[in-house]
């Protein structure tokens, strides 16, 4: 591969291989009378050699070959060849002669087509870059004349291939031509002054501006240092070291911010600036900056510079802790960043007395500086809300008091790039975004008892949510009872791919839903409201569901849909004389209180017993200005006092819904940990700000896919946190277990799987 050499270099180059080969054939071959006899078989291969590879690589065409290049060389080509009068002394002499040929009919046709046909030009363009270039042309000549004339001098033969192999493939000279120079360059090299400017303003004890005079010399300097150690003198006889943390170009300077390292030891004295490659004989005035060149640092200070945080993090630091910081949230100014690398929910840190502190960015702010009288500048500056100390060992977040102080550093948290996501989904309800920090299901009994809601707009992942934690709860040996009027539940595309089809009960068996159905018309006498309709059978026929699934030992979850139900009863209480439906909210009470009913003949417990997942909830709990029959705002109520009261019996809730607004606040004020997915009403917002804060509801409309705010005892966070959710290609397995009957129910006797209920 050819060296970038200045063109006296590769004219000094050239001449030297001139030189070389009159030598060689000189020495081997007879002498220079022979080469310049056209006549002799050694000119057509000195003038391939030394007129055509030589003068075409290092002079014509030093960088590549144009069309007309390959034009001048397939004539010249042609003009070798048709000078020798003993052709048929050279092997393949017509075959080179058509080659040279065609060269230069292809070069004329690209200079014809070029215009006119693009993929035309491309083909025959490349071609003459690689075909017609004076290294490819007359390397072909100079072998075969080689091959042709010396075959007989054994000596000069190899000498010849030696010598092309040295020019072409290897570029010898020019190698040996250009380390020279580097080394002469080495050796001239002047000591260059590493004085960029002076401090002009220190804040605090540990952040230095320091302004860079826009002069050639040090413009140099401080163009290629923004990853280099600096040296600041902060007294008389002592200098820190440092490191860059962000620059501003003004109309006659550059401010460039150097924040000084964390380590004591790193104080450089007067005495010892040579180790870190200062050499001055005059006093500099105090705040003196120097850029040092790491490889003139002694290697022992190199060591200490490991053990600063500040210096090994330098490619994670982002920022520093501006004022107007308080105990919960940070302000800091993003600088020496891709933006790309910060967002909503990103991880920083930060320290308070040492200790490591975790902030999760919520919002950015835009603001305006002034350099100098006459020049200001824009920034950034990004607000983070405290989560604490993550503990690797228990994976939590612990609180952490105070507040950290100014002008403190702010790094973004290293990602591991080798997370095992399988584990942490199989451990874990999600992880800090873009980090390897899980956070796990603390409490499994409290995520149940209570209670749990997972709020979100429809298609953001709720019902996913859902089924994670639903196989979470499962696991712990909790009982689950679905009410799912969408049907998604027992399907293909639901539990079935977290949890084994032969542990769900997939809702009634058809036959006892077109049983109660034809029981639903029954008429009574007029002043005999239970002989009116089947309210009672549906009633027994729950009982006997719940009773039956609940003291199963192989089934874990059971799904119904009371929509499929057709539930009638006596439309007024007295002179009865037609019938009314049922409405969905007063089905969805029946059902709970049946549930409520069930775990306290079980007896008081201090855990999780059993949890009803209320899927659409909005439709299931409605709030009072939602209802459609007047009725069911005392049926909402009459759930929410079934949650209200099933804590002590293990029974709990999780609320699943995308209209916030819409469910009964006597539900959701009862929901001690909220999954809180995108949502855009305001109303949801302002119910969603009593418990994250306004600063987090804020962030809610631009939540990302698969990430939710979450908050509560189970997931053991007394403060909101921004998680990056599970993929659910992690979680969608299936144990493999042999596949029963979907209908099929538990016998509450004998605790088998039946055909009936």
């Amino acid at each position: 591969m050819k060296r970038q050499l200045s063109q006296l270099q590769r004219l000094l180059v050239a001449g030297i291989y001139i030189f070389i080969i009159v030598m060689i054939d000189g020495l081997l071959n007879g002498g220079i009378a022979d080469i310049l006899n056209q006549s002799e078989a050694a000119s057509v291969w000195f003038f391939s050699g030394i007129l055509l590879i030589i003068m075409g690589m290092y002079v014509t065409e030093p960088y590549f070959s144009s069309p007309t290049d390959t034009l001048s060389n397939s004539i010249s080509l042609i003009l070798v060849l048709l000078a020798i009068t003993n052709r048929q002394e050279l092997n393949g002499y017509v075959e080179l002669l058509v080659y040279a040929v065609c060269m230069f009919i292809l070069s004329i046709f690209h200079m014809i087509v070029k215009n006119y046909n693009e993929k035309a030009k491309r083909i025959s363009f490349w071609c003459l870059k690689h075909l017609g270039s004076s290294k490819t042309m007359f390397s072909v000549v100079y072998l075969v004349s080689a091959f042709s004339f010396f075959r007989d001098n054994t000596p000069m033969l190899f000498a010849a291939i030696a010598l092309w192999i040295c020019m072409v493939p290897i570029g010898l000279v020019e190698s040996i031509i250009a380390q020279f120079s580097q080394l002469m360059g080495i050796i001239k090299e002047k000591d260059i002054d590493s004085c960029i400017g002076v401090a002009i303003k220190n804040s605090e004890s540990n952040l230095y501006t320091i302004s860079v005079p826009k002069t050639d010399e040090k413009e140099k300097l401080v163009s290629s240092s923004r990853n280099s150690v600096y040296a600041v003198k902060v007294d008389s006889d002592s200098y820190c070291l440092g490191i860059e943390t962000q620059r501003k170009n003004l109309i006659d300077s550059i401010w460039i911010s150097i924040m000084l390292l964390d380590n004591a030891e790193l104080e450089i004295t007067l005495s010892d600036l040579e180790d870190i490659g200062i050499n001055i004989n005059y006093t500099e005035n105090l705040g003196a900056a120097h850029v040092l060149n790491e490889g003139k640092i002694k290697q022992s200070i190199l060591e200490q510079l490991k053990s600063s945080t500040i210096f090994m993090e330098r490619d994670d630091f982002i920022g520093f802790v501006l004022p107007e910081s308080n105990v919960s949230t940070i302000r800091f100014n993003t600088c020496k960043i891709d933006e790309m690398r910060l967002t909503e929910g990103t991880i920083v840190k930060t320290h308070i007395a040492g200790s490591e502190v975790l902030y999760q960015v919520i919002n950015g702010i835009t603001k305006i500086a002034s350099n100098s009288a006459d020049s200001e500048y824009g920034y950034m500056c990004a607000v983070a809300r405290k989560l604490g100390h993550y503990d690797a060992e228990h994976h939590e977040i612990k609180h952490v008091n105070w507040t950290p102080k100014v002008y403190e550093p702010v790094y973004l948290c290293k990602v591991n790039r080798d997370i095992d996501l399988q584990e942490i989904a199989k451990t874990s309800i999600g992880r800090l975004p873009g980090s390897d920090m899980s956070i796990p299901i603390k409490n499994i009994n409290a995520l149940v008892t209570h209670n749990t809601a997972v709020l979100g707009i429809l298609g953001v992942g709720k019902s996913c949510l859902t089924f994670e934690l639903i196989k979470k709860i499962v696991a712990a040996g909790i009982k689950v009872i679905c009410l799912d009027i969408t049907n998604q539940y027992a399907s293909d595309n639901g539990l079935y791919k977290y949890i084994p089809e032969a542990q769900i009960v997939s809702d009634l068996l058809q036959e006892k839903i077109d049983e109660l159905e034809s029981q639903s018309m029954r008429t009574g006498t007029s002043d005999s409201k239970s002989s009116w309709g089947n309210v009672e059978n549906f009633k027994k026929l729950m009982e006997s569901a719940v009773s039956g699934f609940m003291d199963a030992n192989n089934k874990s979850v059971m799904v119904l849909n009371p929509e499929k139900y057709i539930v009638r009863q006596a439309a007024t209480d007295f002179r009865i004389t037609e019938l009314k439906d049922v409405s969905l909210v007063e089905k969805v009470q029946i059902i709970s209180e049946i549930v409520l009913k069930k775990c306290m003949d079980l007896g008081q417990i201090d855990r999780a017993r059993c949890c009803v997942v209320y899927e659409e909830a909005h439709s299931l709990t409605p709030e009072f200005n939602s209802v459609v029959v007047k009725d069911d705002n005392s049926h909402a109520n009459g759930t929410a006092k079934v949650i209200l009261q099933g804590r002590k019996y293990g029974l709990g809730c999780i609320i699943v819904t995308q209209r916030t607004a819409n469910v009964t606040k006597s539900i959701l004020n009862q929901c001690n940990t909220i999954f809180a997915l995108r949502v855009f009403d305001d109303t949801g917002k302002s119910f969603l700000e009593n418990y994250i804060g306004r600063d987090y509801s804020d962030t809610l409309p631009t939540l990302e896919e698969r990430h939710a705010i979450a908050i509560g005892k189970g997931i053991g966070l007394k403060q909101p946190v921004i998680l990056q959710l599970n993929d659910m290609k992690y979680l969608q397995t299936n144990d493999g277990e042999e596949i029963v009957e979907k209908n099929e129910c538990v016998d509450v006797e004998t605790e088998e799987i039946t055909p009936n209920l």
